[in-house]
């Protein structure tokens, strides 16, 4: 989906920050047209906000009607990009029903689809709702899906790094797997055989 900057960046003459505080703060949008406004991923450092096709709509008719900030000298024009985000509404439309499936995933794994198993984060927040800190294994989609961890020590030894790895073998008969990466401790002293000389135990 288009984030709400880059959807008003279609809208010519707007006067991008004032009507971005417009739209998140002020009566602009009706309550379940404010609904349609997205946080772009689950990530709490992910601060974007995306729009959906009802929210959109409502930005578009205001620009339309004269009711966002404009530069000055500047009038409403065509809007040829924000109205085809417009008009092609049911792949936008798709794309909230399944975020709002995969959020509901973590309380109820028969959701889970295989071609979720790919999402790490998605993954790693199912098994921590459903069987808590460290390894395991679920049956998701029909298919199990083990879970390993391993923790890297920082060189002081007081702080840990986590490396969390899922694998599965998929209904095509592959195995698979789908991890979070190395932490940044792993390229540590203490973690390395041939350097973690000299370090407190």
């Amino acid at each position: 989906m288009r984030s709400l900057a880059g959807f008003l960046a279609w809208l010519p003459g707007v006067m991008p920050r004032k009507a971005y505080k417009l739209v998140m703060e002020g009566d602009l949008l009706s309550k379940e047209e404010r609904k349609d406004l997205h946080p772009r991923s689950e990530s709490l450092f992910d601060l974007v906000t995306v729009v959906g096709p009802d929210a959109a709509a409502a930005i578009l008719a205001a620009y339309n009607d004269g009711r966002l900030p404009m530069g000055r000298g500047e009038v409403v024009r065509e809007a040829p990009d924000a109205g085809a985000y417009v008009r092609d509404s049911e792949p936008l439309r798709e794309e909230i029903r399944q975020r709002r499936r995969r959020r509901a995933c973590v309380k109820d794994i028969s959701l889970v689809r295989e071609s979720d198993f790919h999402d790490h984060h998605l993954l790693n927040d199912i098994f921590f709702e459903t069987i808590g800190k460290g390894p395991g294994k679920l049956t998701l989609a029909g298919i199990e899906v083990s879970k390993t961890i391993h923790g890297y020590k920082s060189n002081s030894g007081k702080s840990t790094g986590w490396e969390s790895t899922f694998y599965w073998v998929g209904s095509d008969g592959v195995r698979r797997s789908s991890g979070s990466g190395l932490p940044l401790e792993a390229s540590n002293r203490r973690n390395d055989e041939d350097r973690n000389w000299g370090l407190h135990e």
